[in-house]
């Protein structure tokens, strides 16, 4: 893949951010090998599982069954219990001790300032700690109070966006929790807002289907008008005519991979580390 050279200068100057979802932990092995951490879909299901029976899982089914994730999830949240949610939380993301995933260690090599995710699971956090950066590695959950302060420290810096394993009871999963977070933590996602707003953004591991996506997307000012674009990194599934609707309105540019060819984007981001770290020896900022 040709990485475009605003890019690899963006990031090389730590002026990008880099947003991974869940597809960056897709192929993260569980410690006996046999499992990895769960897509959306999955997780649902498993969430399903741990509720009473009752008419609802009708409606469940049809939800899941139309892609309505955020509509099914709003069901399960109103009916599931708060011990058996934390349950299946830990059950699906801590139990299984997952590994790093090759798209997690190529990130790490790129050495942003800041990553930001809406994923719950902690195994790029864990990773990062192991890292490279001198200057080491904090986390700041969106109900944290130290984001400015490490902003403007040279400490590099997770953001969790939407929560974390390490507190199940504050994860953001539905749309409602999403805007009730919103303003509860107004400040927190205000900043939010304005990093995107004066950062180019790589999106990893997310297809705009992805319900995490859709909520940033459309709640952020990503959107706000700039001839610097923002880049995502997908697979080439998109319809033409949908892919140019989502490029218009959040300013993106779309790298793209074979379909279901997740190796092509793990080795495309190994080159784009590279690329990175050489323009960085050859103009040292």
């Amino acid at each position: 893949m040709n990485w475009p050279i605003a890019l690899v200068k963006e990031l090389a100057a730590r002026r990008c951010i880099i947003f991974i979802g869940a597809g960056a932990s897709a192929n993260c092995l569980s410690m006996d090998k046999t499992t990895n951490p769960p897509l959306w879909r999955k997780f649902l299901d498993k969430l399903k599982e741990a509720l009473p029976t009752g008419s609802f899982l009708t409606t469940i089914d049809e939800l899941l069954a139309k892609e309505r994730l955020l509509d099914a999830a709003e069901v399960i949240l109103g009916k599931i219990t708060p011990a058996d949610f934390t349950r299946v939380v830990r059950e699906q993301f801590v139990v299984p001790r997952f590994s790093q995933s090759l798209i997690h260690e190529a990130i790490l090599e790129i050495d942003p300032k800041i990553v930001v995710t809406t994923n719950y699971d902690d195994i790029y956090d864990t990773y990062c700690r192991q890292g490279m950066a001198g200057d080491g590695y904090n986390v700041c959950r969106y109900y944290d109070q130290h984001l400015v302060n490490d902003l403007r420290s040279p400490v590099r810096l997770v953001i969790k966006a939407h929560g974390c394993v390490s507190d199940p009871s504050k994860i953001v999963l539905t749309r409602s929790q999403y805007f009730r977070e919103r303003q509860q933590h107004g400040k927190f996602y205000n900043v939010l807002d304005a990093l995107f707003l004066t950062n180019t953004i790589l999106f990893i591991g997310y297809g705009l289907s992805d319900p995490d996506i859709q909520l940033v997307l459309e709640n952020s000012n990503i959107a706000a008008r700039s001839s610097h674009k923002h880049y995502a990194l997908i697979s080439n599934d998109l319809h033409p005519d949908i892919e140019q609707a989502a490029a218009n309105a959040y300013n993106l540019q779309f790298l793209k991979y074979t379909r279901g060819r997740h190796a092509e984007a793990e080795v495309a981001l190994r080159e784009l580390a590279e690329d990175v770290n050489n323009f960085r020896i050859a103009k040292p900022m």
